[in-house]
């Protein structure tokens, strides 16, 4: 018990530091059009949102089976709270009908979504947080660990919400489907790890997928983390994140297949029909 406490304080430390760094402002450079620029937006996979971070969508990797997930239809970002008009007009004309937020009460108080007029639902999976570790015990040795060891929790701690993200994705009617957490990098990049495994999309592709998220985080927090040196590894995502994930339910739980039809409930050929073409 001792144990599964001290690893829930460790996911809210490091929630509550993305929220803080997510302070600062947006990167308002993205170039690319979904609709206008396909060759340019495949390349990228970023969407133009001046005020949302690390917005993009999952199509166009290429499956076991020879087809490929059909672009258009799951997008992944960092909270809305800062959506401009413009941002909102270009979400609305997806048009997204679904938003799945996975962040804890405090984080959606602090800073609420902005939502289209295309939303349908939207549904909160909290990925909830313990009791705060002491800012005092990060040392330039343990932070390094942290996200490990967070990746690690969410395959074991959080099936519950991860089996309902499921749930709804497997209701076409819920598409096009956006889902979120604070900065779109850990518990958003573990579901969308797992997204792609259900598609039969190869393990490399998904880190690959994951480290996508690098430069743009990187940019985001750059001044945080000038600031608070020690935590530049809370402010970035690295292969060894993900892959402490991917590993884990490879030793633990008789790998992805199983731990996403065993564990999760998910019907991969229910998936594969949806989101694949």
């Amino acid at each position: 018990m001792q144990n599964h406490k001290f690893k829930l304080s460790i996911l809210f430390f490091v929630l509550m530091v993305e929220v803080i760094a997510c302070s600062g402002n947006r990167n308002t450079n993205l170039q690319i059009s979904y609709k206008n620029a396909p060759k340019e937006y495949v390349e990228n996979r970023i969407l133009p949102l001046e005020g949302a971070l690390n917005a993009r969508d999952l199509g166009g990797y290429a499956s076991a089976d020879g087809s490929h997930v059909k672009w258009g239809m799951i997008f992944r970002t960092g909270d809305l709270n800062e959506l401009t008009d413009t941002d909102l007009h270009y979400l609305n004309q997806i048009p997204i009908k679904t938003i799945i937020d996975f962040r804890d009460s405090s984080e959606i108080v602090s800073a609420p979504d902005k939502v289209t007029a295309s939303l349908v639902n939207q549904f909160f999976l909290p990925i909830q947080p313990g009791n705060i570790i002491d800012f005092n015990k990060i040392t330039p040795e343990v932070a390094p660990q942290i996200l490990v060891d967070v990746n690690k929790m969410l395959v074991s701690d959080f099936q519950s919400e991860y089996k309902s993200f499921f749930q709804l994705l497997m209701n076409d009617n819920n598409t096009p489907l956006l889902f979120h957490c604070s900065a779109g990098k850990d518990r958003t990049g573990f579901a969308s790890a797992l997204f792609l495994a259900s598609l039969g999309v190869d393990k490399e592709t998904i880190i690959q997928d994951y480290l996508l998220s690098k430069k743009q985080v990187e940019e985001k927090y750059a001044g945080f983390v000038a600031e608070n040196p020690v935590l530049e590894p809370l402010m970035t995502v690295k292969r060894e994140y993900i892959e402490a994930a991917l590993d884990l339910i490879d030793k633990e739980y008789g790998g992805m297949e199983n731990y996403l039809t065993h564990y999760l409930q998910v019907d991969t050929l229910k998936m594969r029909k949806i989101y694949t073409e």
